[in-house]
């Protein structure tokens, strides 16, 4: 069906020139009465004599596969050339052919020939013309198929470098905080074993859980919370009372995708410069809103707070997560870390994603 469509309308768009060249002819060159008695049947035949070009367009297209213009450009256009002048004489003789059957009955052959002379040459020179048209046209196309073809690659490269720059960063998230993890357990060894040991068993279900997110670029609030209390029961078991967690998570946010291990490593900032220098207890706080079409997540600690640059402080944590949240979602993602106002000891981040998602990688 596909092959009929396209040779109809390469016979519509053949009748164009067709149509153009009779009437010219008929205006231009000066006809003898027979012939423009039979003027209908004259025109039929300037377009019919067109027609072979839409079984020519075809071959000629194979021949510039065939033989694309490369540098040097001395073959090609030589094989072009000859194909040219092959395809001009196929239009010319079939030209001939076609206004021989169309010749008004009373015109002696004679007469006929000569009417006809004057058309065999011009139409050799058209039939070059229209092989030069066709080729141009085609190396057109295929140019812009390349140029397209191109451009999809280069996204494709592009999106692919992102994603693997995005799994980089959470490969490099995971391990530490486990060995963060690790660092506490074996601390806790010698002076608690029973705890250490439970630490151990908590650890060992963290990481089946952060495992199956290794190739996993997002996750609803809801699972990356629950990770998140998974390692914050391990940190529970090693500060005792000294670690006080609240979230304030609405329900109707709990389905909203974000990165996976997102807040992980701002939490284990929080516990690290807030909570662990400090003798007295230390209280985090975990939210998140809805705020002009996007969803604000935000980690507080009442620790000590940010006296320099919180990328530089924090390491890797907030680092790698910028990273990730500019990769991501470019310019309509955000992090912010601040003290406290108001006079309140401490430290807050917060981090702003659009909640209809990610920029396409």
């Amino acid at each position: 069906m596909k092959r009929i469509r396209t040779a109809l309308l390469s016979l519509a768009g053949w009748t164009i020139p067709g149509l153009l060249s009779g009437a010219a002819t008929v205006l231009v060159f000066p006809l003898s009465p027979e012939v423009h008695a039979y003027i209908g049947r004259f025109a039929a035949a300037f377009i019919a004599s067109w027609w072979i070009w839409a079984g020519i367009t075809p071959v000629v297209r194979a021949a510039m596969h065939r033989v694309p213009f490369e540098r040097p450009l001395a073959r090609p256009l030589a094989m072009h050339a000859l194909f040219a002048l092959t395809a001009a004489l196929l239009f010319a003789m079939w030209f001939t052919w076609v206004l021989w059957l169309s010749r008004p009955p009373t015109l002696p052959p004679e007469a006929y020939f000569a009417e006809l002379k004057r058309f065999i040459g011009g139409h050799m020179l058209v039939g070059v013309a229209a092989y030069a048209s066709i080729a141009a046209v085609i190396t057109a196309i295929d140019e812009r198929a390349a140029r397209r073809n191109r451009e999809l690659d280069t996204a494709r490269l592009e999106a692919d470098l992102a994603q693997a720059q995005l799994r980089m960063l959470q490969m490099q998230l995971q391990p530490h905080f486990l060995f963060n993890v690790l660092h506490g357990i074996a601390m806790l060894t010698d002076s608690d074993p029973a705890t250490a040991e439970t630490m151990a068993v908590k650890l060992a279900e963290l990481l089946r859980s952060t495992l199956r997110l290794r190739d996993v670029p997002e996750v609803s609030l809801r699972a990356e919370l629950e990770l998140l209390r998974a390692y914050l029961e391990i940190e529970e078991l090693r500060f005792g009372d000294r670690l006080v967690v609240t979230f304030a998570v609405p329900d109707d946010l709990l389905d909203a995708p974000v990165p996976s291990f997102l807040l992980q490593p701002i939490v284990e900032n929080a516990v690290r410069h807030g909570v662990a220098p400090r003798v007295e207890t230390g209280h985090i706080a975990i939210g998140a809103v809805r705020e002009a079409g996007a969803l604000l997540l935000s980690v507080e600690d009442d620790g000590l707070g940010f006296n320099a640059d919180p990328f530089t402080i924090a390491g890797v944590g907030l680092g790698a997560t910028r990273d990730r949240l500019a990769l991501r979602y470019g310019a309509a993602a955000s992090i912010r870390c601040e003290s406290r106002g108001a006079g309140a000891r401490g430290a807050r981040v917060a981090i702003r994603i659009p909640l209809e998602g990610a920029r396409s990688l």
